[in-house]
């Protein structure tokens, strides 16, 4: 069975078309992971009619010539598959941490164009939801390990902050997480089971106005070019479905903030 799609990026607008998994749990992490149960998944892309085609034995393939091979199958203990989010064909890893990575064709070549990774601090157990974008690398083997050199410099951030106003007097913890356009996003766990289960409260702040996002999970989004400075956030609406919201600066600056209150 094949699906014709047509392709979109999270650097772009994006498109959600009704996709077909089932979910399963990674006995491994107990993480939520999507199994494609379709024989084969089809990314039609416009601007050169170029098709991707998950093959056999963890193969991709392009335009049914360019074989990229040991893409889909499991690998040094990190589950690989190919699943799709907001309706485009993406891949998806988990071992050391969560990553989907968005592709795009180029010049008929299959490149990664964003990781977006969710992860924890192993010191700390602050959450860590973040994406990196125009990575534009050809699609090899060795992928996963591309994701991982973002999560593990994530990892050594996250861990220098200081959670002892939680741990200790138990008082909320509020962590400035990254300032886009002179708008601070903000985490705050009000409880030791927000640390626990990664599940604190993202708002944003603008002056003495306040947004609260109304979805559990945002990702914070960075570009190679400038790899420190958030230029936007990816909002997970659907989860079962992997359907993000982009936001753009613009975006952001047009929320309906209301004056901060003693919650934040």
């Amino acid at each position: 069975m094949k699906y014709l799609l047509l392709a979109t990026s999270l650097t772009t607008p994006m498109i959600f078309i009704k996709n077909h998994h089932r979910l399963l749990t990674h006995q491994k992490t107990k993480r939520l992971l999507f199994i494609v149960t379709s024989a084969q998944i089809a990314l039609v892309l416009p601007t050169d009619a170029a098709e991707i085609t998950k093959g056999k034995n963890g193969g991709i393939i392009l335009n049914n010539q360019i074989i990229y091979e040991d893409i889909t199958k499991s690998k040094d203990g990190t589950y690989r598959d190919l699943i799709k989010t907001n309706g485009t064909p993406a891949l998806f890893t988990s071992g050391d941490a969560d990553i989907i990575y968005t592709l795009k064709e180029k010049n008929g070549k299959t490149l990664i164009d964003c990781a977006i990774a969710e992860t924890r601090s192993n010191q700390t157990g602050v959450s860590i939801r973040k994406s990196m974008c125009d990575i534009n690398k050809e699609l090899d083997q060795n992928y996963a390990e591309l994701g991982y050199s973002f999560t593990d410099q994530w990892k050594n951030e996250a861990s220098t902050i200081d959670i002892t106003s939680l741990t200790m007097h138990g008082k909320s913890l509020d962590i400035t997480k990254g300032n886009i356009a002179l708008i601070e996003i903000h985490e705050n766990y009000k409880s030791l089971s927000d640390l626990e289960n990664s599940t604190p409260d993202t708002y944003l702040r603008k002056s003495n106005e306040c947004y609260t996002i109304p979805y559990k999970k945002t990702f914070i989004n960075y570009s190679t070019t400038n790899p420190t400075q958030p230029i936007g956030i990816f909002v997970l609406v659907t989860p079962e479905k992997y359907e993000f919201k982009k936001y753009t600066p613009t975006d952001l600056k047009s929320l309906p903030y209301q004056q901060c209150t003693e919650k934040f």
